[in-house]
């Protein structure tokens, strides 16, 4: 009878080691973490970084250490829950003080009074009256004589502050037979615009528009030195008035007996209407100013001119 117990002991080593293997794995081994597949894009690219982290590195070196011991790699430490229940309290109560100061704040902080050492720039004296050209002052006054205008020369008017004129003029006439009712106070640039107007564009355009045998007989004037302010407004600034360059004409008298006064007239369709609104406009080719009758509430029945000098000769006419 042939013996099988060699055979079937033969047979049981390899069993009984793989019993033995297994006594030794660990319950729950740790099973290894999957690494990213190789990246296909161009190195230093953001995609695929052209080294790996030298941190990422040592924790998978741990991870695999701890994998061929057979134990599980440790996990990171969590948290003190004391220390975070520490920081939530200060966080909050950080929060807390922020919107009590804001709470405390004022919309609109107040504007920090001048000090007493540093007072403001006091506001300038006002200037006296500006000195007249001598030879400009000559060569106007021959114009106004070549043109036959009637005046004199006063002594110089020093009102107070800004107010006066060094050389004024007396006017009684402003051309040959025109007179100025009543006689007016300027400075002679004012009185030769005037009579140029007078000249050059009055007495024509009444011609066409009032009668061919119209002549321009007197000019009613309503103001022409005064020291005041504009408008006569207090605290406004000082009227051109108060310093010669202006006149205020009312109405304007012809030898035929037509009298235009000086009223609003911008839509007036008449023969009237269209000569105040041409002469109101010629007006601006000699004054610097011109208000006509209805420009603003205050000029509505009288015509303002003034000389004012502004920068780059700019002119105002309404």
């Amino acid at each position: 009878m042939v013996s099988l117990r060699k055979p079937i002991a033969l047979a049981a080593l390899p069993a009984a080691a793989l019993f033995l293997m297994a006594l030794d794995l660990p319950e729950n081994p740790p099973v290894p973490e999957q690494r990213p597949e190789a990246s296909t894009a161009q190195p230093g690219s953001a995609a695929a970084p052209e080294k790996a982290d030298a941190a990422t590195e040592t924790e998978d070196a741990a991870k695999a250490e701890g994998a061929e011991a057979g134990k599980p790699a440790e996990e990171a430490p969590k948290p003190d829950a004391a220390a975070e229940g520490e920081d939530a309290d200060k966080s909050s109560a950080d929060e807390e003080a922020i919107e009590k100061v804001e709470e405390d704040l004022p919309d609109d902080p107040p504007v920090p009074e001048e000090r007493a050492d540093n007072p403001p720039t006091p506001p300038p004296a006002d200037p006296k009256p500006a000195k007249e050209d001598a030879e400009a002052f000559n060569r106007c006054t021959a114009e106004l004589m070549k043109l036959g205008t009637a005046f004199k020369v006063l002594d110089t008017i020093d009102g107070p502050g800004i107010c006066g004129i060094d050389r004024p003029l007396e006017v009684t006439m402003v051309i040959k037979g025109v007179e100025l009712s009543p006689a007016g106070t300027m400075r002679c640039e004012t009185a030769l615009a005037l009579a140029n107007w007078a000249k050059d564009y009055v007495n024509p355009t009444a011609k066409v528009a009032l009668s061919k045998d119209a002549e321009l007989k007197r000019i009613n004037q309503a103001s022409t030195y005064i020291c005041r302010s504009r408008n006569n407004v207090e605290g406004a600034k000082v009227s051109e008035h108060a310093k010669g360059n202006a006149i205020d004409i009312a109405s304007l008298t012809f030898s035929d007996g037509t009298v235009v006064d000086m009223e609003p007239r911008m839509t007036d369709g008449t023969a009237t209407g269209a000569f105040q609104r041409t002469v109101s406009a010629a007006a601006c080719l000699y004054f610097k100013t011109v208000l006509a009758p209805g420009s603003d509430a205050t000029h509505q029945d009288h015509m303002h001119l003034d000389v004012i000098d502004r920068k780059g000769g700019y002119r105002y006419c309404r």
